[in-house]
């Protein structure tokens, strides 16, 4: 039987061995997916992702370039203009200066609305005043294009000095010296400034305007001013001839006042917010319910391969402590023993030799004959012919009702009393 013995141990080895590797395999994936749990659980909404402001370079995208041309041809006014309506729809309407379009309300000179040197359309003028209480017009294209965007407009009564902003448009000191203008985007002038002054009314007007120091001149006429958000708060107007520093923009209500009168639908920045203040919360709640979802998953994956480990580790280690067990047990010579059941007492009675007449209770217990004093119960001596060392060992068996006899190897062998002679090894 030590055969089967030997491959249960050989096959516990690999059992251990082969689990203990894929325990070892299964850790890493089990440390990784617990580190990913921890990063899923520590993500946050931020807020800050969804930005509400425009660009200067987006808010390019409003300006447009507006020319008086007289029958021969010529510029006899030009300046700049800028987009109205929603900032995510085709727009029709653009806003500019009255005193841009002037010759063409007084001598009847064509003006266009360009989008690029080669590509122009003739407005339609919905509205058009150019006196001391306002300096406006509001040109109306023939169908809404998606060559320019909406402006975004903030109430001017919001704006404080000393924000800092931007002036768009196509001053004429800059394209007198660019050989290459041609009215496009790109040919356009931004000029940072700051606000110097809040509800002035300059002299010989009645409007309301903003005084700034951007670096402007005739071409700016009609164009935006943006605040640092990109928000339209007023319309570049006027210029202090013997400053370059001193400039004037009619502020943004005044032009509101006019589009409202004329039933011309635009976007304020307040709504533009709120709507983005809509989109966020939508998106906060939208990325909470993904966080739950992605944190589930992430704790499910890191349970999934913990028990993949715990299952591998589990079965090496009780391969481990089976090959344990055998090995004791492979090692150590058990003989099972019954208890005693029946409440009668087993004996050993030596009828011959030199213990004759002696009697030995074995009851629950094995008696070992032999010379080696220290595993032998009945010791003889090391002088006596016959007897090994470990000659043979005896016990009662009470589930069988029988005692039981093994020679332990003996040398001269173990005999019955009728001359049979036992198998070494064999009860």
């Amino acid at each position: 039987m030590k055969w089967v013995r030997r491959i249960v141990m050989i096959i516990l080895a690999l059992g251990i061995a082969g689990s203990g590797f894929m325990a070892f395999q299964a850790f890493t994936p089990w440390r990784d997916a617990a580190k990913k749990t921890a990063e899923v659980e520590a993500e946050t909404f931020d807020g800050e992702d969804i930005d509400y402001s425009f660009s200067t370079q987006e808010n390019q995208n409003s300006v447009a370039f507006i020319g008086c041309i007289s029958p021969d041809r010529n510029y006899i006014a030009y300046g700049s203009s800028y987009a109205i309506g929603d900032p995510d729809e085709k727009v029709q309407y653009f806003v500019t200066n009255g005193h841009v379009i002037s010759s063409h309300m007084n001598d009847g000179y064509d003006i266009n609305v360009y989008f690029d040197t080669e590509d122009k359309v003739t407005p339609e003028v919905v509205f058009y005043q150019f006196d001391a209480d306002l300096d406006m017009a509001i040109l109306k294209i023939p169908e809404p294009t998606d060559k320019r965007s909406a402006v975004v407009i903030r109430d001017s009564s919001e704006v404080q000095q000393g924000e800092e902003c931007v002036a768009i448009g196509y001053p004429a000191k800059s394209n007198e010296m660019d050989t290459t203008f041609s009215m496009k985007i790109s040919d356009q002038t931004d000029t940072k400034c700051v606000i110097g002054k809040t509800d002035v009314v300059p002299q010989q007007q009645t409007y309301t305007a903003f005084q700034h120091d951007s670096f402007i001149s005739n071409g700016n006429s009609g164009g935006p001013l943006f605040d640092e958000n990109g928000f339209f708060i007023g319309m570049n107007t006027l210029v202090r001839t013997d400053s370059e520093n001193v400039n004037f923009s009619i502020v943004s209500n005044e032009v509101t006042a006019i589009l409202d009168q004329y039933g011309i639908d635009y976007t304020n920045s307040k709504d533009y917010i709120e709507v983005f203040e809509d989109e966020a919360e939508k998106a906060k709640k939208a990325f909470e319910k993904d966080h739950k979802k992605d944190v589930s998953e992430a704790q499910d994956e890191e349970v999934a391969e913990r028990n993949k480990f715990i299952l591998w580790a589990g079965i090496a280690a009780g391969c481990a402590v089976v090959l344990l067990i055998v090995a004791i047990v492979g090692n150590k010579k058990v003989i099972m023993v019954g208890e005693q059941d029946d409440g009668k007492k087993s004996y050993l009675i030596c009828t011959k030799g030199m213990y004759m007449g002696q009697k030995y209770e074995i009851t629950g217990q094995t008696m070992t004959i032999g010379r080696d004093q220290n595993s032998c119960t009945i010791l003889f001596p090391e002088d006596a012919p016959g007897i090994s060392s470990n000659h043979c060992s005896i016990y009662y068996d009470a589930r069988t009702k029988a005692f039981v006899l093994t020679d332990n190897g003996s040398t001269y062998g173990t005999y019955l009393s009728d001359g049979r002679k036992l198998t070494k090894g064999v009860p």
